[in-house]
């Protein structure tokens, strides 16, 4: 079973929720806080696999109590449950940056029955898929030597001609501090596969195009690939590549979700594969689970690189560490020097900031 710590302040929420995850059979409750306070020292007592966390609550904040859950736990799945959480809002993107595997609007009914019915179909699935995603690497601690005998053996075969960069949980900063590190105008084209909900990848391009002087922009239908620019798969939709004549294009669409995620990084990867072959530089940076890891293999099957971002600075080294721990990266590097890891990657030399 699924064992489930509550934080919010409200009684009646507490009860609606502990109502939900009792009625199945896949769920149980591991805890319920009234406050940020208590709901840090039932964590740490109850240890359960997912937290459910309101965002205003007494004593410390729900992203107070977000930012020290995953000081203390990096792995522990956090659901942001809170009716100031709305699409493209600027606390849900804080959180989604900071490590949450994923947001609810609480419903609106007047009917504690009604509200019953609506967690049960929308939440419990959610509540589902984070503690899976984050389970699929758990437990791994070490580089096996068949994995280590793999990366010593990685060399640059072929120049890049297109930079994919895949994250998860915490790649909003993640994706701004590497961004602003690598050199503008970037001599590449550039594709970013961030797990996020519809409506906040516009947002998120707006605010890394501001933060970075990167042209980043969300990705669009039909949208061309250019040196300098990166385009950002939106959210809820894979992003693949067609080319048309002489030229490349990104191609949106609502396929099935692939590692629990859509958009999904093994999407991008592999179709970016078909296209460049070996000239793909594959970056996968902090996140949950282990999306990516399948496209990785293929890249280093036919002597594409791979950087991975390093364990202490990732807020989750689900994703990096899964292509890692197999041996196919060529570096783990921090997020502080994984710019000057790519630009060494690159013909030519950065230019300069």
């Amino acid at each position: 079973m699924i064992r489930v710590l509550i934080a919010d302040d409200s009684a009646v929420v507490r009860r609606v929720l502990q109502t939900t995850l009792e009625g199945s059979s896949e769920f149980s409750l591991a805890g319920a806080a009234r406050d940020g306070k208590e709901a840090l020292e039932l964590a740490r007592k109850t240890r359960p696999d997912l937290v459910i966390l309101d965002v205003d609550m007494p004593h410390f904040s729900g992203l107070e109590v977000l930012a020290e859950l995953k000081k203390e736990n990096p792995d522990l799945p956090v659901i942001i449950f809170s009716s100031l959480v709305q699409r493209g809002s600027e606390v849900t993107l804080d959180a989604i940056s900071m490590g949450a595997g994923d947001y609810f609007c609480k419903p609106v009914t007047g009917n504690a029955e009604e509200t019953v019915a609506i967690l049960k179909k929308a939440l419990l699935p959610r509540i589902k898929a984070c503690v899976q995603i984050n389970l699929s690497t758990s437990g791994i601690t070490t580089l096996p030597l068949s994995a280590r005998m793999k990366t010593a053996a990685t060399k640059l075969k072929s120049h890049p001609e297109l930079l994919v960069i895949g994250c998860s949980a915490g790649g909003p900063d993640a994706l701004r501090v590497l961004l602003n590190s690598l050199p503008v105008p970037f001599p590449l084209p550039g594709l970013i596969v961030q797990h996020m909900p519809p409506g906040f990848t516009a947002n998120l391009a707006e605010f890394l195009a501001l933060q970075t002087r990167h042209a980043v922009v969300e990705a669009k239908d039909g949208m061309e690939l250019a040196a300098g620019k990166f385009l950002l798969a939106p959210g809820d939709f894979h992003m693949k590549l067609l080319k048309i004549g002489c030229k490349h294009q990104v191609q949106i669409h609502q396929g099935p979700e692939e590692n629990f995620c859509r958009p999904s990084v093994d999407t991008t990867l592999r179709s970016a594969i078909k296209h460049f072959r070996s000239k793909v530089l594959a970056v996968i940076l902090t996140g949950m689970g282990q999306d990516g890891l399948a496209g990785c293999r293929e890249l280093f099957q036919i002597g594409g690189t791979i950087l991975v971002q390093d364990k202490a600075s990732s807020v989750v080294w689900g994703m990096p560490g899964a292509v890692y721990l197999e041996g196919l990266a060529a570096e783990a590097v921090s997020i502080q020097t994984l710019g000057a890891a790519i630009t060494s990657q690159l013909k030519t030399p950065p230019a300069n900031r």
